[in-house]
This record gives C-alpha cells, structure tokens and sequence, in this order.
C-alpha cells in the first residue's frame, strides 16, 4: 500500500501491526471540491475569453489552474498520511502539516486509559464513519477524526492493548519468578556456608 511505503519514510516503526487512516468519504469530499473549484475557474476562463480574447488569458488562468491543483494535491496527500501507527508496544500519531512538516506523536500501549468512538451526524453513520478518541494517564487526549468502521478500529485498539498488557504481565511474572528462585538458590547457598561455620 502507498501508505504504508510513504509512512516508513518519515516513522521509525519496526514491527507495523496496522495503520489506521480516514474514512474514503474524505478523500471523495475532497475530490468533489477541487473538480468544482477547477471547473469554475475553467467557466471564468472560457467567459473572458470569449468577451475579451487575448493570449494572457490562457498563461494567467493556466497558473491559477496548476496553483490551484498542486494546493489540493497537497491537501488530499496530507489527509492520506494523517493515520494512527500501531507497532508490537505503541501506537503512533502521524500528521502531515503542509508539504515539508509533520507532526508524531509516540505513546505506550500501558498508558492508555480508554478508547472511545463516535459517530456524530446521520452522513457519518450512513457511511460508516466517525471518531476515536484514545486517552491516555493524566487526562492527556489524542482525537483521530473521520476513520472508517470505527467501532471496529476501538475494538482492534482495546484486543491490541490488552494483548500488550496480558504479555507485559507475564514477561513481569517471569521476571520475579526468577528473581524468586536466584533468592532461594542463594540463601540455600548463604544457609549452607552458615551451618558449615558454625559446625567448625
């Protein structure tokens, strides 16, 4: 997927689980307003054209046409990079602000709180779009608006998220279970010395 080939090139994350980006309807509404917009000034051209033909016409609206497109191309490539990341032990923010700025923002799967969804108007409920809204300790939100499905992306993000904590919990369990046995194998070891001191 072009996602994912552009996404790597601006996020470090090893062990991609899944991106979630907007909802097609965006990309659609996008789309529609730029033909609009490029068709009116396509009328206004043919208008002053025929009123008035000159040469000029044709160099001047044919650079508010190409300024006009690349500024939307811009804009429809920043709602498609706009995404959540989510990796083996995080889940990333990835916004793309302009042609050169972007903005991450990295948190830990155990610091999320709660993963909330909604679907506002009937538009978004008609095509199956919404919002998620993951919070993170300290009241700290993070919005991602118009996803696809989004009770089915809060659902994958709340099996991920116990799955990390379920996992984060038995690598802890066995972190003490060892700890526990080098415990008791040392103090069988200290208790043994003792007795062999006390015996002499």
């Amino acid at each position: 997927m072009l996602r994912n080939a552009l996404i790597k090139k601006y996020v470090n994350a090893k062990d991609i689980e899944r991106i979630i980006g907007h909802s097609s309807t965006v990309y659609l509404k996008r789309s529609i307003l730029t033909i609009v917009l490029l068709f009116v000034v396509f009328i206004i051209f043919s208008l002053l054209n025929h009123t008035s033909p000159a040469e000029y016409w044709k160099w001047i609206f044919g650079g508010i046409w190409l300024l006009l497109f690349a500024k939307r191309a811009i804009d429809f490539l920043d709602a498609y990079l706009d995404c959540l990341i989510l990796t083996k032990d995080s889940v990333i923010l990835f916004l793309r602000e302009g042609l050169l700025e972007y903005k991450t923002e990295v948190f830990s799967r155990n610091k999320i709180t709660t993963i909330s969804r909604n679907q506002n108007w009937l538009w978004d409920k008609l095509f199956g779009k919404g919002d998620l809204l993951i919070k993170l300790e300290f009241d700290t939100e993070f919005p991602f608006a118009d996803i696809s499905a989004p009770k089915k992306q809060a659902g994958k993000l709340t099996v991920l998220k116990e799955s990390f904590l379920t996992k984060q919990k038995q690598t802890i369990e066995k972190d003490l279970l060892f700890l526990l046995k080098q415990w008791v194998k040392l103090s069988k070891n200290i208790w043994k010395k003792i007795t062999q001191i006390h015996k002499k």
